[in-house]
């Protein structure tokens, strides 16, 4: 971030109705506070490199690499650096019913006060968040294109922040009643079904969360918590393993498969096929073919 419009230079990399995402370039020299500013939107700063100090009226959060930094919409705020050289963050803008979702995971009356859901200014990131941060920024500046898939991630990562904002003020989520979790397990069935059903197609994880009745921030945690795997990986292999069938039963075309089964690209599909099979589809799909099918039917019948 900066406090000089002009040494500031924003590189948008996602937009979906759950989250946009930006890379942002600041070079400016070490000197005092700078022009007042106010964020249009809320979301949170991950630095990557460089330091720069938030200051809100008396209070301040020295943003470093260790730091994410918590802006609220229409907040005031001006910003220094204390060394030259400017700074470079990832900045995730999250919708207000998504983050307000998350925040009352923790604190139920956040709803209570829309337009100023961050108490705070930051939080030290642990290891484990930190890397999944930079994990999700180098796929996007790798062209990856699985909208899905990003979200949940997206949604991964401030779940992460958030658990840690609160347990550093010794605070924990709400406990579930009986009740509500049977409600979470029939909200994570309906979502096995659909995801089952539609596997092919082009889902948002907005979309999936509308059709079932939940927000997205609470179906990406609830089913991971019912299934033991993120939503987006169980959506990747139903995508794969119909793959497989495809390619048993002769599918030839990989560009045509990969645009059937709601991949962007030919490329991005061999990529999930070779993570998760070992061997990419052109492979497989050639050790089904003449002896090698022959050698496997003997086998089977063995």
């Amino acid at each position: 971030m900066a406090g000089v419009a002009e040494e500031l230079r924003r590189q948008p990399l996602f937009r979906s109705s759950t989250v946009a995402i930006d890379d942002v370039r600041c070079r400016a020299r070490a000197g005092g506070c700078g022009a007042e500013e106010r964020s249009t939107a809320h979301s949170i700063a991950f630095v990557r490199s460089g330091v720069f100090v938030k200051q809100v009226g008396s209070r301040q959060v020295v943003a470093d690499a260790n730091q994410a930094v918590f802006f609220n919409r229409h907040e005031a705020y001006r910003v220094s650096h204390p060394v030259t050289g400017g700074d470079d963050c990832t900045t995730f803008w999250f919708a207000p019913d998504v983050l307000l979702s998350g925040l009352g995971v923790y604190e139920p009356a956040v709803r209570e006060r829309p337009d100023k859901p961050f108490l705070r200014s930051g939080v030290l990131l642990d290891a484990r968040t930190a890397l999944l941060q930079r994990t999700l920024r180098r796929c996007l500046r790798a062209g990856w294109g699985d909208g899905f898939a990003v979200d949940a991630r997206s949604l991964d990562l401030l779940a992460a922040v958030l658990r840690a904002t609160f347990r550093s003020q010794g605070r924990h989520s709400v406990r579930v009643k009986p009740e509500t979790a049977r409600v979470h397990r029939r909200w994570a069935d309906a979502t096995q079904v659909l995801l089952a059903s539609r596997c092919g197609e082009r889902l948002s994880l907005d979309e999936v969360a509308r059709s079932v009745h939940c927000s997205p921030f609470h179906l990406v945690r609830i089913f991971r918590r019912e299934t033991g795997i993120p939503i987006h990986r169980y959506l990747n292999r139903l995508r794969l393993r119909a793959s497989l069938e495809r390619l048993v039963d002769g599918g030839s075309d990989l560009t045509n498969l990969a645009m059937d089964l709601g991949y962007a690209s030919h490329s991005h599909f061999t990529d999930a096929f070779r993570r998760e099979f070992g061997v990419p589809p052109s492979d497989f799909r050639r050790g089904l073919t003449g002896g090698r099918l022959r050698e496997m039917s003997k086998n089977l019948e063995a």
